[in-house]
């Protein structure tokens, strides 16, 4: 082989590996973002199915406390909540 032909098979032999790596490595990094981007997905599912239950949970308290209140005002006695 001449030289320069050397010179180009021996950096091709060189830059196909690399290649390779950052190849690899790119689909690595892609993963570990589709796998993070699955694990946040879970948590804002989560983390929205707590909120409308705390959502409900308040509505609740409020109609309950507005109730109270307005008994109150009326001059009706409010019930206690048993203790059991």
């Amino acid at each position: 082989m001449t030289a320069p032909l050397l010179r180009v098979a021996l950096l091709g032999a060189l830059i196909l590996p690399m290649a390779a790596i950052a190849q690899n490595g790119t689909d690595s990094r892609l993963s570990e973002l589709q796998r993070r981007v699955f694990v946040l997905s879970a948590q804002l599912d989560q983390l929205k199915a707590q909120n409308q239950q705390l959502q409900a949970d308040l509505d609740k308290m409020q109609t309950n406390l507005g109730q109270r209140i307005e008994r109150l005002e009326n001059g009706r006695p409010v019930s206690k909540p048993s203790t059991r």
